[in-house]
């Protein structure tokens, strides 16, 4: 009895050090063990063994490693960012100057694949907690079989989007006696492999955990079905961008995409559906896609000379909002997202972080929506120009991000609504914000927005009649439309509100719905891989150049020269990878002789 307590405590000792957040960044690749004290074939006993590892995976997915590579990889190099006045870190500097080097510690994947490996471990290993559990059973196993798989695949789905080859790991690493050496797989065999994955787990995928937190912060069957929505996507774009590629075609991947989008949208529908029955509240039969969205504005209230709250203090303040999907859990308690605050604001100290939005997209805002490339982000009356930067005058210099730094946010304009209609006086809106320190904002991975706008973009590729079209629009306006409740419900202001007439063609579609992507996700680690799928999908870098260096001054010539080639937009190999694994090649594009002079500098 006392061998066996001891051994249960050594494995719960083990699960700790496991699940433990504070362990040292980006730890030696895939070298993580249960415990240095236990057997590995002894560990694994029952269901609670088991269940603590695939904690860890979703630990190890909030740890400032992998947090600062959803914020580098997905916007560093975007037109959404500049450096703030006065930063002088080297590695950050080259990266949005074009200046990829190999030694950039940046680059250093290991932590994703420490991820991969937790995942791989637990998926070797749940047959033998089957055998041992008699508590355990097979139908427990399968939904956790696809919850790892599928966590497996979105870290590899962030490692192709960002080095375009890289090894697709599916063997569990299990001590520093193995070989782990591992080839490459060419960025469409990445997709196939990722793609074939999710597939096979879509239908095992849990539906409900029974809570909310769980139902948004662990993988469910819609994060599965959002997840290949988004591979899809990535697939036909590709594809559609090289005719050399095998396999289905660019159009049926189109399909795909709209296919588990549609899906996904049809069940959160059917659920908000039911919620709104379950509280007794009428219409709930009648109700829409668009009125899952959370209004901007609280329908009660007047737009003007009173408090405004909405959508943000929802979707981003309190966190899984009847919009989201998958979003990782963070509390500021037990964690704490600290990786926002070092990029983008640091909340403690109450000053800028790394990283403000670009100037050139944000000092100004158009006066009409309806442009192909609208030349600043955001329209004069678009909330989200408040909620995404801290726009507080009309003569500043810098915004820092506001998104996932405030916790609250409302909104006044007083008495007058002239500045709305002629933006005479609309920046000068007066922000009321609430913060919190330390940072406990959740992460988002996925929401409505996501699946709306994806299937938009997906049907701009795949079709080119009107009524096709014309439901692409509809997508993208309500999504507008909830965050220019001015344009939509004042009728002098119609030339604010996005005219179809502006958008029916594909190649506009398409730009209407980049536009929408950026206005919508700033500062969530999109736009960069947007920028690089819809150069994929164009064959070239020069259409995609057209927004990126939109932020870039007398600089701009040699950005153009460095991104000339699709190769160009992955990122460097790191290093200390390709000494350690023979078997990988560097990018071709980045060399370790690259390096950076005055005349690069922004």
């Amino acid at each position: 009895m006392r061998l066996r307590q001891y051994k249960k405590g050594l494995r719960t000792a083990a699960l700790l050090l496991l699940a433990a957040i504070a362990l040292p960044s980006c730890d030696d690749f895939l070298t993580i063990t249960p415990s240095n004290s236990i057997p590995e074939e002894e560990f694994w006993e029952d269901k609670s063994d088991l269940e603590g590892v695939v904690t860890a995976c979703y630990a190890r997915l909030i740890k400032s490693d992998v947090m600062s590579r959803f914020i580098t990889w997905g916007e560093l190099r975007s037109d959404n960012f500049e450096l703030t006045t006065g930063v002088t870190n080297e590695n950050v500097r080259n990266i949005m100057n074009a200046n990829l080097l190999s030694t950039n510690g940046i680059f250093d994947w290991t932590c994703f694949y420490n991820c991969i490996n937790y995942c791989n471990k637990v998926l070797d290993h749940g047959e033998e907690v089957v055998a041992r559990d008699e508590s355990f059973s097979e139908g427990d196993w399968r939904p956790i079989r696809a919850e790892m798989i599928a966590l497996r695949a979105f870290c590899h789905f962030y490692l192709v989007r960002t080095f375009g080859e890289v090894p697709y790991v599916t063997t569990n690493y299990d001590n520093d006696g193995q070989d782990f050496s591992i080839e490459q797989s060419t960025q469409i065999e990445v997709l196939d492999n990722i793609i074939s994955d999710l597939e096979s787990v879509k239908g095992e995928a849990m539906v409900d955990y029974g809570n909310t937190v769980d139902n948004k912060g662990k993988i469910t069957r819609k994060a599965v079905y959002a997840m290949l929505a988004d591979v899809y996507l990535w697939r036909a774009s590709l594809k559609a961008g090289n005719s050399t590629i095998g396999g289905t075609s660019a159009e049926s991947d189109y399909q795909s995409c709209i296919d588990c989008c549609d899906w996904v949208m049809e069940q959160m529908l059917a659920d908000y559906k039911k919620d709104q029955k379950n509280q007794s509240i009428s219409g709930s039969d009648d109700l829409e896609l668009e009125d899952l969205l959370i209004p901007n504005v609280d329908s009660s209230t007047s737009l003007f000379g009173s408090s405004v709250t909405g959508a943000f203090d929802n979707i981003f303040g309190t966190g899984n909002s009847r919009e989201s999907i998958f979003e990782l859990q963070i509390d500021g308690t037990n964690n704490s997202n600290d990786m926002v605050n070092t990029w983008f604001y640091n909340l403690k100290e109450q000053k800028t972080g790394t990283l403000v939005c670009a100037n050139s997209l944000m000092q100004s805002v158009d006066a009409n929506p309806n442009q192909e490339l609208p030349g600043s982000m955001f329209t004069k009356t678009d909330y989200r120009r408040w909620e995404t930067a801290q726009a507080k005058s009309s003569d500043q210099t810098e915004y820092p991000l506001a998104k996932y730094i405030y916790r609250t946010m409302e909104q006044y304009n007083g008495t007058s609504t002239s500045g709305m209609k002629d933006n005479t006086d609309f920046n000068t809106i007066v922000v009321s914000v609430s913060t919190s320190y330390p940072n406990p904002s959740n992460w988002i991975v996925y929401r409505l927005s996501d699946m709306m706008l994806m299937k938009a973009e997906a049907i701009s590729q795949l079709y080119s009649d009107e009524d096709n079209l014309k439901e692409a629009f509809q997508l993208v306006r309500s999504i507008f439309k909830r965050s220019n409740p001015y344009a939509y419900e004042n009728k002098p202001a119609s030339t604010d509100s996005l005219s179809f007439e502006s958008f029916n063609s594909q190649e506009a579609m398409e730009n209407l719905v980049m536009a929408e992507r950026q206005r919508e996700f700033v500062g969530e680690g999109k736009r960069w891989f947007d920028l690089v799928r819809y150069a994929q999908r164009h064959g070239g870098t020069s259409e995609m150049l057209d927004m990126l260096t939109r932020k870039y001054g007398d600089n701009k010539k040699a950005i153009e020269a460095k991104l000339a080639s699709l190769q160009s937009l992955f990122s460097p190999i790191y290093t200390d990878e390709l000494k350690n694994n023979p078997l990988l090649h560097q990018n071709e594009v980045w060399n370790d002789s690259e390096s950076t002079s005055k005349t690069d500098e922004l």
